[in-house]
């Protein structure tokens, strides 16, 4: 599959089954705007129809993964005309964007190198793993400017980081440094700047050599089980768990254990 060097700011390059994602536009610390909001729907619905895609890593030049929203993007400005209609049709073109990040059916990890701010954090929390430089400064300073976070990020941060976590990095608007966001449950990992990249290759190369659709299934299930009841979760389990066996994938990998050996996978 053909893709371009370079989507509404967002730099692309895969290599061994891994797209990476660069937001790079350093001057404005990688804010979000109209056009990355555009390039992020065009870059995953192309990586989508890739069956050679089986992960992807997000990450940020200089010193800042997103520092939040572009205010003099008058496309993103809530400051507009005041017309209630307008600002939620514009919200709801922000949050299904962020859902095409959240929704991805490969695993993703925001490799978090500097400032992730407001619109930058809540982008961070669509991805399955958020692991941190230990530069990092994560927040929600939207109360400081008398909003509150609207791209998403209330509503993930209680479900990954629990209510009480997320109430404090919300009401307080402050920037908390990456020890910080390791003990409020927003990254899992924090490693020294150098290492960020590498930590991040291991991780999803650990996840590469796993089955794809298997590992596509598994957080298919993880993401929708969270909605359901208990009960309703095991149900689902059990459908999902009895389409999985079906695969060649499958087949393979009993059969490769059964060889002692190790399997070769074709994501079908």
């Amino acid at each position: 599959m053909e893709y371009k060097s370079n989507y509404g700011g967002i730099d692309f390059e895969k290599k061994d089954h891994v797209a990476y994602l660069t937001f790079n536009n350093p001057q404005t610390l990688n804010a979000l705007s109209y056009s990355v909001f555009m390039g992020i729907r065009e870059v995953f619905g192309q990586m989508s129809q890739d069956k050679d895609v089986w992960g992807v890593i997000l990450t940020g030049t200089g010193r800042s993964f997103i520092a939040g929203a572009d205010l003099s993007d008058g496309a993103l400005n809530d400051a507009n005309d005041g017309n209630l209609i307008d600002l939620r049709e514009q919200r709801v073109f922000i949050h299904e964007t962020m859902n095409v990040i959240a929704k991805f059916e490969r695993p993703t990890i925001a490799a978090v190198n500097g400032y992730a701010l407001g619109g930058g954090a809540e982008l961070a929390l669509c991805c399955d793993f958020r692991i941190g430089s230990a530069k990092a400064k994560v927040g929600f300073p939207e109360t400081k400017l008398g909003g509150i976070p609207g791209y998403g990020g209330p509503t993930r941060a209680v479900r990954i980081m629990g209510i009480t976590n997320a109430k404090e990095m919300m009401f307080t608007g402050a920037h908390f440094k990456a020890e910080d966001c390791l003990r409020l449950g927003f990254f899992s990992k924090v490693v020294d700047p150098e290492e960020l990249m590498p930590t991040c290759d291991a991780m999803m190369a650990q996840i590469v050599a796993q089955a794809p659709i298997a590992v596509r299934y598994s957080k298919f299930l993880a993401d929708r089980s969270v909605e359901m009841s208990f009960e309703s979760a095991l149900e689902f389990e059990r459908f999902v768990t009895m389409t999985t066996t079906e695969t060649n994938d499958f087949k393979e990998g009993m059969k490769a254990f059964h060889e002692k050996r190790n399997p070769v996978f074709t994501n079908s």
